[in-house]
């Protein structure tokens, strides 16, 4: 028995009197279940400890409260207790589905999954309570990855329980594990058929349309997905979402807005706002939302760097600057944004010995793209750091072997240490594989032989 809005039953009241004044009160086995229930449904886990070790001391023959335990000493790794009371309770009650859950649980903890869809499909045989079963059923089949199966058990759930709404985003999930994007959407739009008031199904229908580029559908759907709950944060983030990416941005905004008076503030809301505002060249604004982002969740890099993208594009490099440091002193080992420090120093600042720098972090944090290590490498280069540039070039030159253009940038390495006989070789490699590079890089580094 689940209570609503936090409200306590007489028997929680009853119990948690007895706690205050430490005395011992008889309570029946019904109203320790209820008891029990209530304090896990909140997570008060030490309290549900106490009154199931209290219940099985006033009846320690209840079968009930015995499973209760047996649940207890699975969740706490007492693996060898549950099995030993488990199969005292299947003697004892042969035809009851509760102990082959439980017996399913334990198997599931040791990896046997197996072994746990048997013993559920043989608990689903005792019992008409089958929604649950069939969803344990089917996060069985989800731990070994056999999808189809699981797919099969959800939907048999929420044949039983269309209500079950975990169910139904676990069969989604399965849909798109198995690529079923198309099967996906028949199997909700036939559900929404027998439960058009259902949000979470509207909800993702709208993300499978946004997958499909079907902006007008998925609006379409987080519109029902608001009628049949006004208060669904989610679906007016995802509506405000879609007008973004339909470029109507006031309706964007004014959708973000209203997400801001449901829930929390949210950084990202606060970003996303800032985006639509850019968009609509209102840079005052904006500015304001980044740095309302900002504030709020000063963790989220995404902010810092949109707001140095908003500086740099308005040639603000300073300040552009200032935000990437900010951004790396609390995410130093992320190498797109070293990469955007060694580009903005570069290209727009001058600072080469910094750009240097933040192009040997990036490359040192994982960074091996091609576009990164040859702008270092050039770098290097119109430096004369020749000893630094050769083994980045003969690196790039193995992992990129498709890229003729380094034969020059290798003989120019090799011409600058003094090392003619090398220059001269991957020199002439470049003009017989790739003659079409010389002139560039003649006119950028002055190299010719």
């Amino acid at each position: 028995m689940y209570l609503e809005n936090n409200e306590e039953s007489y028997a929680v009241a009853k119990f948690e009197s007895m706690l205050k004044e430490n005395n011992i009160l008889f309570f029946d086995v019904d109203e320790f279940e209820e008891i029990i229930e209530y304090y896990l449904q909140y997570g008060r886990i030490s309290k549900a400890k106490r009154a199931l070790d209290i219940g099985l001391s006033q009846h320690p023959y209840a079968s009930s409260l015995k499973l209760l335990y047996a649940e207890e000493l699975v969740f706490e790794d007492r693996l060898d207790e549950a099995t030993q009371l488990l199969s005292e309770l299947e003697g004892i009650e042969p035809m009851n589905a509760e102990v082959f859950v439980q017996k399913a649980n334990l198997y599931s903890k040791l990896n046997q999954h197996q072994k746990a869809i048997e013993l559920l499909i043989h608990a689903a045989s005792l019992t008409d309570e089958l929604s649950d079963v069939y969803a344990l059923i089917a996060m069985e089949y989800t731990y070994i990855e056999d999808y189809p199966q699981a797919k099969y058990y959800f939907t048999k759930c929420l044949e039983c329980d269309p209500q079950d709404y975990t169910a139904l985003q676990q069969l989604l999930y399965c849909y798109e594990v198995l690529g079923q994007t198309a099967e996906a959407k028949t199997f909700l739009n036939d559900y929404l058929d027998q439960n058009p008031y259902c949000e979470i199904a509207w909800y993702c229908l709208g993300k499978l349309y946004i997958t499909d580029d079907d902006l007008k559908n998925a609006l379409r759907c987080f519109d029902f997905a608001i009628i049949s709950d006004d208060t669904f944060t989610g679906a007016y983030f995802e509506k405000a979402r879609v007008l973004e990416a339909m470029e109507q941005y006031e309706k964007a905004i004014e959708n973000y807005k209203i997400t801001l008076t449901l829930d929390d503030p949210s950084a990202l809301v606060y970003l996303h706002i800032g985006r639509c505002y850019e968009k609509m060249r209102n840079d005052q604004k904006a500015e304001e939302y980044y740095f309302r982002a900002t504030h709020e969740d000063p963790q989220l890099g995404k902010a810092w760097i949109t707001l140095a993208d908003f500086y740099y594009l308005r040639r603000k490099h300073d300040k552009a600057l200032k935000y990437i440091q900010k951004l790396l002193s609390f995410e130093p080992n992320e190498p797109y944004y070293w990469r955007r420090y060694a580009e903005l120093n570069y290209f727009e600042l001058g600072n080469i010995d910094e750009a240097e720098y933040g192009y040997r972090r990036a490359v040192q944090n994982g960074d091996y793209s091609y576009a990164t290590l040859i702008e270092w490498i050039d770098l290097m280069l119109l430096t004369e750091k020749y000893q630094d540039a050769l083994p980045i070039i003969s690196d790039v030159v193995f992992i990129y072997p498709t890229e003729l253009d380094n034969y020059y940038r290798i003989a120019l390495t090799y011409y600058g240490l003094g090392d003619e006989a090398n220059a001269e070789k991957y020199y002439q490699l470049g003009l017989a594989k790739a003659p079409q590079w010389q002139s560039f890089f003649e006119s950028k580094f002055n190299f010719k032989m």
